[in-house]
């Protein structure tokens, strides 16, 4: 530990979709304090647009908020929701933040389809060419605002630029550059192919270290706004998917996450490049080593339960208590929640909700006992796309914010058939940046270690087998109910 600072405290930055957290762990995992203060975004059309300015603000304003002991900080890892920036020479933003939800690129995403083939690209990347993705964004850049493309010195993620700010270094995780469809995941590198093919410049990438490792110290500046000591260690860091599933255990073969948050995500390491012959699921380097992850985010789970909740009128504790006393099946009533599209397996943002089987009867607590049946449907088809692939699943951690509710868990492990493990800290992505960071300085000697050392084990949730019987039965009629959707979906981009 004293390959660095004498400190026995990590500090995680955690910047969500909207709000960033700062934690305080000790080397055991276990969370000292938190704070977190609000960042703005702003929606139009297809833009979602997060301030870099307001974001380090929050960062700054949760660290000092938190109050620790510069003198006890030995490390600051850092993780964020993904999303990408352009920034000068002097790494001043030339854009916003093209948040994850920017649809901006749609034209040229098509575009990288046309040019490059949608199979090549993703034997390369490992994903689906979409517009939420680096490559498309710049495409978009140089087109639309050209003015902003010729003076960028650096496309980084939100991670990375936070990163920069902290220590002055410019510098990328495999993760996080997994999501810019430019990289090659199977080498871990930029790929130069795919690059040179949509005649982007080379100096916009920056170099990629593994997540563990050392990108700088804490700059004077930076230390005086977040009220720290200059010289902390500052770590490279992952994204938040990712890191959140490094905070619940995920960091050996044969066990995968499901971190239930706005949006879920599902991820299983492997440790070798499995590619999906469909192409239904993301295949992501490891943020460290000779390790990659398969699975994938998905559309609005947890936010479409918050729409739910307030078109209801109802709190969540409130609806939550009222669809456990619905039996499962929520009594003939079938929910499909994508009124955003939908995501990883089915890759289809035109696709809207509906309901199936609605009665008299039917009350508000029926409407969201379905709707968190039909979630775990979702789930569910992601982890059939991750068994057709051949991929081992051995062990379902569960994170999150949804991780708090039983009910939300028994359904879903009733509806997977398998048991899901809850870790004792569920907001794994700040743990997973602190557990990043301790292995950066010394503290644990690998993520496996740090995982034994800090992710304690709460629960067990096992699946009730009447009820995995009866939702067998359900996800027929979910699929039936999916499939009859398909034909009043309204039309995609350039269909009458």
């Amino acid at each position: 530990m004293d390959r660095f600072m004498p400190g026995d405290l990590i500090l995680a930055i955690d910047a969500g979709t909207s709000s960033t957290r700062a934690t305080l762990f000790d080397a055991a995992g276990q969370p000292l304090g938190q704070a977190s203060r609000p960042f703005t975004v702003a929606y139009q059309s297809a833009f979602a647009e997060a301030d870099p300015a307001s974001l380090w603000t929050a960062v700054a304003d949760a660290v000092r908020d938190l109050q620790p002991d510069p003198s006890r900080i030995a490390a600051i890892g850092v993780t964020a929701a993904i999303g990408m920036l352009l920034t000068d020479a002097s790494g001043e933003p030339l854009s916003p933040i093209c948040t994850w939800q920017d649809r901006r690129a749609t034209e040229q995403a098509a575009a990288i389809e046309s040019r490059c083939g949608a199979a090549a690209v993703y034997s390369v990347a490992g994903r689906r060419i979409d517009p939420e993705l680096t490559g498309p964004r710049l495409l978009w850049f140089r087109e639309r605002q050209p003015d902003v493309f010729s003076k960028a010195h650096l496309v980084l993620t939100a991670k990375d630029w936070l990163v920069q700010r902290l220590c002055g270094q410019a510098v990328c995780d495999p993760a996080g550059a997994s999501y810019s469809l430019l990289f090659d995941v199977a080498r871990g590198a930029w790929s130069h192919d795919l690059i040179a093919e949509l005649r982007l410049p080379r100096h916009l990438f920056p170099e990629v270290r593994d997540a563990t490792a050392l990108a700088g110290l804490l700059t004077p500046g930076a230390a005086s706004a977040l009220g720290l000591r200059h010289g902390a260690p500052v770590v490279v860091g992952g994204p938040d998917g990712t890191v959140g599933g490094i905070g619940g255990g995920m960091v050996e073969p044969g066990i995968a996450v499901n971190v239930m948050g706005t949006t879920d995500v599902i991820l299983a390491c492997v440790d070798r490049p499995s590619f999906d012959p469909l192409r239904r699921l993301v295949l992501n380097r490891f943020p460290v080593g000779e390790a990659w992850s398969v699975g994938g985010p998905m559309a609005a789970t947890g936010g479409a339960v918050a729409w739910l909740a307030g078109v209801l009128g109802a709190d969540l504790r409130a609806l939550t208590a009222e669809a456990a006393s619905i039996p499962a099946g929520s009594e003939g009533l079938v929910f499909a929640p994508v009124m955003a599209g939908s995501r990883t397996p089915r890759w289809n943002v035109s696709e809207r909700g509906g309901i199936a089987g609605l009665a008299f009867e039917h009350g508000r607590g029926h409407l969201f006992r379905a709707a968190l049946e039909g979630i775990a449907a979702e789930v569910a088809e992601v982890f059939d796309a991750l068994a057709f692939a051949g991929m081992t699943v051995n062990e379902i951690r569960a994170v999150g914010g949804g991780a708090e509710s039983r009910l939300w868990l028994e359904i879903r492990a009733a509806m997977l058939g398998k048991a899901l493990i809850v870790p004792e800290v569920v907001e794994a992505s700040a743990l997973g940046a602190a557990m990043i960071a301790a292995v950066g300085v010394g503290i644990h000697p690998s993520l496996r270690g740090a995982s034994a050392a800090m992710v304690r084990i709460r629960d067990r949730v096992e699946p009730d087998p009447e009820v995995v019987a009866g939702y067998a039965r359900l996800r027929r009629r979910y699929a039936a109910l999916r499939e009859g959707l398909e034909g009043l979906n309204p039309p995609q981009s350039g269909e009458e």
